[in-house]
């Protein structure tokens, strides 16, 4: 670990993926050992429909922040599944909507204990600390400034400054 904290912000990326991955990680055993047949790429989805009931492609896209196609292909790989299908949208029969089938709202009310449990485990792991109560803000913040400079844009222009002057 002292690696990794003498890089300091060099590698705030490989820190920020390895805590992901072992978070996912321990996501997925935790639905395996409650022999849930629930996959972690899911979740987003889930989530969003479990708030939304049924959204569009475009809406889910818009929403989640990814692309039609990676949709298209969660979709897919759910409808394979019998857990999501299509709908036609009342107003506009050209719109289709996606919404779960009843296989996917019996393992949504499976997964909701889980959930519930997993936020308030997360709550006490990020109340441990002084510093760590505040990692969700700083996540936000953080994700703030990258929406209105990507990360190389600011290294570039800092170099351009440091080479100009």
């Amino acid at each position: 670990m002292t690696f990794y904290r003498n890089a300091g912000e060099l590698i705030i990326g490989t820190r920020l993926k390895r805590i992901s991955d072992r978070f996912l990680t321990d996501v997925s055993n935790i639905y395996k050992k409650l022999g849930i047949p629930f996959e972690v790429s899911w979740f987003p989805l889930f989530y969003l429909l479990h708030n939304e009931e049924c959204l569009s492609v475009t809406e889910i896209a818009k929403e989640l922040q990814i692309t039609h196609s990676a949709v298209s292909q969660l979709v897919t790989n759910l409808q394979k599944k019998d857990l999501v299908k299509f709908t036609n949208d009342k107003n506009d029969k050209r719109k289709r909507m996606i919404g779960f089938t009843e296989s996917g709202q019996k393992m949504m009310h499976e997964i909701k204990p889980v959930w519930k449990s997993m936020r308030e485990s997360m709550q006490s792991l990020l109340n441990k600390n002084e510093n760590s109560a505040c990692l969700l803000k700083a996540l936000d913040e953080i994700e703030d400034a990258l929406e209105k400079e990507s990360f190389c844009e600011g290294v570039l222009k800092n170099m351009n400054k440091k080479q100009g002057g």
